[in-house]
C-alpha cells in the first residue's frame, strides 16, 4: 500500500474574466497519465459578488507537488482590479507528514502548518 494525500480547497476571484483563466490552467495541467482536472468544480451559477472554483482529490503522495505548481500559476494571475488578486485556501492532509494549509494571496502560494482552529476537520 502507498501513502496518500488529500487536497481540498477553493480559489476565489472577483472577475468573471479570471475564472476561464483558472479553468485553462486546470485543463492544461497533466500529472503523469492521470489528468486531475476532474478534481476541479466550476459552478455554472455564481450567486456571490466574486466567482469561486473548488478542488478536491485524493492521490498517492508525491502528486501534491504538481497540484502545488498549478496553484502557484493560479496565484500569479494578474490582479483583476487595482489591488485585488486571486485568493484561496487549500487543506493538504498527508498520511505521514500531517496537515498543512496552502493559502493563495498577494500573488503567491503560501504553505504553512495547519492552524489549530481547523483541527476539527481531521476528526
Amino acid at each position: 500500500m502507498g501513502t496518500y494525500v488529500t487536497i481540498c480547497g477553493w480559489v476565489e476571484c472577483g472577475d468573471d474574466d479570471q475564472l476561464p483563466l483558472i479553468q485553462e490552467i486546470a485543463e492544461a495541467e497533466r500529472i503523469g497519465e492521470r489528468h486531475y482536472r476532474g478534481g476541479w468544480t466550476f459552478p455554472a451559477e455564481q450567486p456571490m459578488w466574486s466567482t469561486v472554483a473548488f478542488f478536491a482529490t485524493c492521490g498517492r503522495a508525491g502528486y501534491e507537488e504538481s497540484v502545488r505548481a498549478l496553484l502557484e500559476r493560479v496565484a500569479a494571475l494578474p490582479a483583476y482590479s487595482a489591488d485585488e488578486r486571486v485568493c484561496g485556501l487549500f487543506r493538504v492532509c498527508h498520511e505521514v507528514e500531517g496537515v498543512t494549509e496552502w493559502r493563495l494571496h498577494g500573488g503567491v502560494l503560501h504553505c504553512a502548518p495547519a492552524v489549530p482552529e481547523h483541527a476539527y476537520l481531521d476528526e
